[in-house]
C-alpha cells in the first residue's frame, strides 16, 4: 500500500477588523461635523455616503488618512475642534478642521496678499493655517503666531486687502545719488535672464534691487510689509496687485515693463509742485495744498495728503473761479497763487457752518426786506445766527461786535474786499452817514460772492457803501 503524504491545508488568516463603531459614536461625530461646518446628512447615527464624505473632508483638513471612517484619532480631532468652536463662539474664531463660506473668503484674501493656502475651497486645512501663521508674522500688530484667525486678526486681514483697492500712487521725495544708483541697478536686474528662461526679479531673489522694488511697491500703496531685500510671498503678492491695478500682465516678476511702471511711484523732486501735483500723488506737499484749498473755501475732502478725485475737483473749482487752465493739477504758479490768497485772507478756513450761516442770512433778508433796508439789520443777523448756531445775540448794529461771544467768534483783520469773498463772516460798523446809522451803526453777514452781504435785506454792493469803523468776525468751529 502506497502511503501518500497530503500537503498541509493552507490556513485562512482572518484580516484584522476594527470593532464596529456604535450608533452613539456616529451620532456624536455627525453633530460635531455639523458644528464644524461639514454636512454629514441626517443626524441619525447611520453611516451614509454624505457622512463618509464629510469625514473624509474633515480628515483631509487635518492631514489624516481620508478613509471616511471614524477611528480614534479622527474622533479625538472632532472633539477637540468642537471644544474650540464652543469656547470661541463669540469672537469669530476659525481654525483647522472647520468649513464655511466665510473661510473661503478668508482664504481668498490670504491668496490676494500672496500667501499659499492650497485650494481655496472653504475648508480650513493645515495649508490654510500655515498661510495664516506667515500672515501673522508679517503683521506687527498681531502678537500671536497661531494658525487660527479670530476677530482681531480677521479685521486686519480685511483691512490689508481693502487697502489694495486703488490705482498705483506716487510719493514725492528729494533725489539722491544713492536712489538713482539703486534705480539703475534695478533696471539692470529687471532684464537679466535666468537659467530657466525667465527674465527679471522673482520670488526667492535677494539683494539691493529687491529692496528697491519693495520700497517702490510701498510708495505705490501696495505694502510688501518688508523692505529687507528678500523677495518673499508677500512681496510677490504686492507686486501682483500692483501689476493688476497698473494694467500689466500679472506675472509676479519684475521685468522691464513692470519696472518702467513701478519706477514712477517715486517723484524725485525737492520742489512741492514741480512736476505738478496730480491725481494719485500722496505726499506732505499734497496735504499742505489740501489745507490751502480748504482755507480758500474749496473742499478737497479728507486732509490726508492723497491727491484723489475730491482734491482734483477742488482744484478745478479753484481754477474756474480764478480763470486758470482747468486741468485739475497744481503747478508751481498755481500753488504760489493759493498761498498768496490764503495769506491775504488771514488764513481763514471756510467751514460748513459758515456756508450755512451765509445761506440762512440770505433767506432771512429776503423774508424781511428783500433788497431794501428796513432798519432792522441787527435783527436779521441775530435770526441768522440763531438758526445756524442755536443761540441769540442781542445787540444793535454797532454793539454786535461787543456782544458776539468770543468762544464762538474771533476777530480777523483783512480788507473788506477780501472778506466779501468769504461766506459767513459777521461785519459790524460803528456808524453810517444816515441819522439812525450814526447812532446804531450797521451789521451784516457776507455771502461770499465778492460783493454782497445780508442782514434785514440783501445788499449787492457793500464794498462801495460809505460806512465807518469796520470790524470783521469769523465763526469758530
Amino acid at each position: 500500500m502506497i502511503s501518500r503524504v497530503s500537503s498541509p491545508a493552507t490556513a485562512t488568516v482572518a484580516s484584522p477588523t476594527r470593532p464596529p463603531v456604535s450608533a452613539a459614536t456616529i451620532r456624536e461625530a455627525e453633530k460635531l461635523l455639523k458644528l464644524a461646518g461639514f454636512n454629514p446628512g441626517k443626524v441619525d447615527g447611520r453611516v451614509s455616503p454624505a457622512f463618509q464624505q464629510a469625514v473624509k473632508d474633515f480628515q483631509s483638513a487635518w492631514g489624516l488618512s481620508a478613509t471616511g471612517e471614524v477611528d480614534g484619532r479622527t474622533l479625538s480631532k472632532l472633539r477637540a475642534t468642537g471644544k474650540s468652536i464652543k469656547a470661541h463662539k463669540d469672537d469669530l474664531y476659525v481654525n483647522v478642521g472647520m468649513k464655511g463660506a466665510d473661510i473661503k473668503t478668508l482664504e481668498q484674501r490670504l491668496q490676494r496678499l500672496g500667501y499659499d493656502v492650497g485650494k481655496a475651497d472653504g475648508v480650513y486645512s493645515r495649508e490654510t493655517a500655515d498661510a495664516v501663521k506667515k500672515f501673522k508674522r508679517d503683521q506687527p500688530e498681531i502678537k500671536n503666531d497661531s494658525g487660527a484667525l479670530g476677530r482681531h486678526s480677521r479685521k486686519i486681514l480685511r483691512q490689508e486687502v481693502k487697502a489694495l483697492a486703488h490705482a498705483p500712487e506716487r510719493r514725492r521725495l528729494a533725489p539722491t545719488k544713492a536712489q538713482r544708483r539703486a534705480d539703475a541697478n534695478t533696471a539692470q536686474a529687471a532684464v537679466e535672464r535666468h537659467a530657466d528662461g525667465s527674465v527679471g526679479l522673482r520670488e526667492g531673489d535677494r539683494g539691493g534691487a529687491v529692496k528697491n522694488v519693495q520700497r517702490h511697491l510701498k510708495a505705490a500703496g501696495f505694502d510688501p510689509q518688508h523692505t529687507n531685500g528678500v523677495f518673499d510671498e508677500r512681496t510677490r503678492g504686492a507686486l501682483e496687485n500692483f501689476q493688476r491695478k497698473a494694467g500689466l500682465d500679472v506675472t509676479g516678476r519684475v521685468d522691464a515693463k513692470t519696472w518702467k511702471a513701478l519706477k514712477k511711484s517715486f517723484i524725485l523732486s525737492k520742489k512741492p509742485a514741480s512736476p505738478a501735483q496730480a491725481r494719485n500723488e500722496r505726499s506732505g506737499a499734497v496735504k499742505a495744498s489740501e489745507k490751502l484749498l480748504k482755507k480758500l473755501g474749496f473742499n478737497p475732502g479728507k486732509l490726508d495728503g492723497l491727491f484723489d478725485r475730491r482734491t482734483e475737483q477742488a482744484v478745478k473749482a479753484f481754477e474756474k473761479k480764478h480763470k486758470l487752465k482747468r486741468d485739475g493739477k497744481i503747478s508751481a504758479g498755481e500753488l504760489a497763487k493759493m498761498k498768496k490768497l490764503a495769506k491775504r485772507r488771514g488764513g481763514i478756513q471756510v467751514t460748513a457752518k459758515m456756508r450755512q450761516l451765509a445761506a440762512n442770512s440770505r433767506r432771512t433778508a429776503l423774508s424781511m426786506g428783500g433788497y431794501s433796508g428796513q432798519g432792522f439789520c441787527a435783527r436779521g443777523v441775530r435770526l441768522a445766527i440763531l438758526k445756524t448756531f442755536g443761540f441769540n445775540v442781542w445787540a444793535n448794529g454797532n454793539t454786535m461786535d461787543n456782544n458776539l461771544p468770543r468762544s464762538k467768534f474771533r476777530q480777523v483783520h483783512i480788507p473788506l474786499k477780501e472778506a466779501l469773498k468769504i461766506p459767513g463772516l459777521v461785519l459790524t460798523w460803528e456808524k453810517t452817514p444816515t441819522r439812525l446809522g450814526s447812532i446804531y451803526g450797521h451789521t451784516a453777514i457776507t455771502l461770499g460772492d465778492g460783493r454782497s452781504t445780508a442782514s434785514d435785506f440783501v445788499e449787492r454792493n457793500t464794498a462801495y457803501v460809505t460806512r465807518y469803523g469796520l470790524k470783521i468776525f469769523v465763526p469758530i468751529k
